[in-house]
């Protein structure tokens, strides 16, 4: 069994979650800006890693939703052995499920979403809800992301670069405008193979560009990604 990964203010076990804690999580739940949020929703929480990073810089009520139950018992077990869990709620429901049953506008939506729309799906049923589009495409998020979030609220999305063009276009269609795109570089040298984005229902008068950096050329952590995470990792 794998041990919980422990960080400064929390912990996180992920022994049963179909997708296991790793930087496009910490880098979303590090990036999103929960400032002056009174209400946040998680899609596809996985462990809950997303949710318990913004409940650190936060005072928000969280919400957290995954249609797999493993993920969603992860998570329960991680909320409540955290800070933060008077105001952390999971469900095990999916993005659809949810859209049917909620009765409330959100502040701040994040997603750390499935991301293979065109590669061939792997024969494990876990690997498929988790890394590709058959339990949620990106339309669907899109729509109902559209849906539920208050007029001045934001969308924060981590991506890989090939998906970014398509979501943008399918997002705009919906509404959802970008007002901050970050370029996400491996390794000094290397061209960017995610992104983070931020939309809103409106257009923005200057769209607002950034990047970060994981690993310099020597293969240890880039300053901006330190910077990005130090309040979470233990030897940052």
């Amino acid at each position: 069994m794998r041990e919980s990964f422990r960080f400064k203010q929390f912990s996180v076990t992920d022994s049963k979650c179909a997708l296991k804690v790793g930087t496009d999580a910490v880098l979303l739940g590090a990036w999103a800006d929960p400032h002056n949020s009174n209400r946040i929703l998680d899609i596809g929480t996985g462990s809950g890693i997303i949710a318990l990073m913004l409940a650190q810089r936060s005072l928000a009520e969280i919400e957290a939703i995954d249609i797999d139950r493993p993920s969603f018992e992860d998570a329960t077990i991680n909320f409540k052995n955290s800070p933060w869990k008077d105001r952390l709620f999971p469900y095990n429901l999916s993005f659809a499920e949810f859209l049917k049953v909620v009765e409330k506008n959100y502040d701040l939506i994040v997603s750390n979403p499935p991301f293979h729309n065109r590669s061939l799906p792997s024969s494990s049923l876990k690997g498929n809800i988790s890394k590709h589009t058959t339990s949620l495409t990106h339309e669907e998020l899109a729509t109902g992301v559209r849906k539920i979030l208050k007029p001045t609220g934001k969308f924060c999305i981590i991506l890989p670069f090939s998906e970014y063009q398509n979501f943008k276009k399918l997002a705009a269609f919906q509404g959802l405008y970008v007002w901050h795109e970050c370029f996400i570089i491996p390794k000094i040298g290397k061209s960017a193979n995610r992104i983070l984005i931020e939309f809103g229902l409106q257009h923005s008068p200057e769209l607002k560009t950034s990047e970060i950096t994981i690993r310099n050329s020597a293969g240890n952590y880039h300053k901006s990604y330190i910077e990005l995470t130090k309040d979470f990792y233990l030897n940052f």
